[in-house]
């Protein structure tokens, strides 16, 4: 494949090898050497502007955006919207037993596995009437076979040193025979001993496919969902996992709209954010287990396993769930939502 959008192959060449050799002393050159890197990585017209990032924002019709042409895939977004805001929102935990299955697994690091426990922990909710929208709003609904992908708009209020700030909240169901089956989310707290172990009734581990198996699930019956899926893949294993920022423009507009914390916005932002990685060489699965890919519509969500030890059990690990929403537009990547925190480092195999 050909560079596109920025570079030719000869000047993308020269500028590869002037990154690739230099990026370690560019942290040491001072501000000048710094400018020259963004010039290089916003060709053409060398500039050092590189665009911030943009803050999460409210789907502008969050009930339109359940809606889809399969009755199913529309029900199924309609469940999870309902569930969450007559639960979690409203402390309504009677609807649990129609809305649940009670066999319902949990693969939260902090929350007991099963429809009893889900229900004894929405019982603090203080009930109220049930709000028509859910809270915090909506940025995106997604479903795709038997998932459902719901990302909300989440204030975080200032803590640790840190100052309040606007990032995505997501959650991924499995729906069965019409009722919730599992659960996934992007909560990263790590479990404590008041949470139990997976065989005493605590969350169950998150569990992803490696390998060649990986490209089952970039399969779909509708062609556009297909090639989107592959767009997503293709751009993880070669600059995610490959380090080779150089190939940005293969993937991503030069409009690119970057909502996570602590990155840039356009390919240069892009670019300067995944500067730092080692490049490896491409291989052809991606190299975090993947729990899911599901796409609608323009949106791709790609969800991954992340493996820590655990902090109260040594020589024991817990799970988390990290997740990654792209919006495509002509062909590239337009935009980007995840749920890091500020300054949070990047994890290996990771966005």
């Amino acid at each position: 494949m050909q560079e596109s959008g920025l570079v030719g192959a000869e000047e993308g060449t020269l500028i590869r090898g002037k990154q690739k050799a230099m990026r370690g002393s560019a942290q040491s050159s001072g501000a000048s050497w710094g400018a020259l890197l963004l010039c290089l990585a916003a060709l053409p017209g060398c500039s050092a502007t590189i665009p911030p990032r943009v803050d999460v924002v409210a789907h502008p019709d969050p009930l339109g955006a359940l809606a889809n042409p399969d009755a199913t895939l529309a029900a199924n977004k309609r469940l999870v919207f309902d569930m969450w805001r007559s639960i979690v929102n409203a402390g309504h935990i009677e609807a649990a037993d129609a809305m649940l299955a009670e066999g319902y697994t949990q693969h939260s690091p902090v929350l007991r596995t099963g429809r009893k426990a889900f229900k004894e922990i929405f019982s603090v909710v203080p009930r109220r009437e049930i709000p028509v929208l859910v809270e915090p709003p909506l940025v995106r609904s997604i479903a795709e076979g038997d998932f459902v992908v719901m990302s909300l708009k989440e204030t975080v209020a200032a803590r640790d040193n840190l100052p309040a700030y606007i990032t995505t909240h997501f959650n991924l169901f499995r729906v069965e025979g019409g009722r919730l089956a599992e659960h996934w989310h992007s909560v990263h707290t790590p479990p404590g001993r008041d949470v139990p172990l997976p065989e005493d009734g605590g969350p169950k581990p998150v569990t992803g496919v490696l390998g060649a198996a990986q490209g089952a699930m970039l399969e779909s019956a509708d062609p556009v969902l297909a090639r989107n899926k592959r767009l997503v893949f293709d751009l993880w294993r070669e600059i995610v996992d490959g380090g080779h920022e150089e190939r940005s423009a293969r993937y991503v507009n030069s409009g690119y709209i970057e909502h996570r914390q602590s990155a840039a916005s356009g390919i240069a932002g892009f670019r300067q954010h995944f500067a730092a990685r080692t490049d490896r060489p491409t291989q052809s699965w991606m190299r975090a287990p993947v729990v899911a890919f599901v796409a609608e519509g323009d949106l791709v969500a790609v969800v991954t396993m992340q493996t820590h030890p655990h902090p109260a059990h040594p020589g024991r690990t817990y799970t988390t769930t990290w997740f990654d929403m792209f919006r495509i537009e002509n062909g590239r990547i337009a935009e980007h939502w995840d749920d890091a925190e500020p300054n949070e480092p990047p994890l290996d195999s990771a966005w």
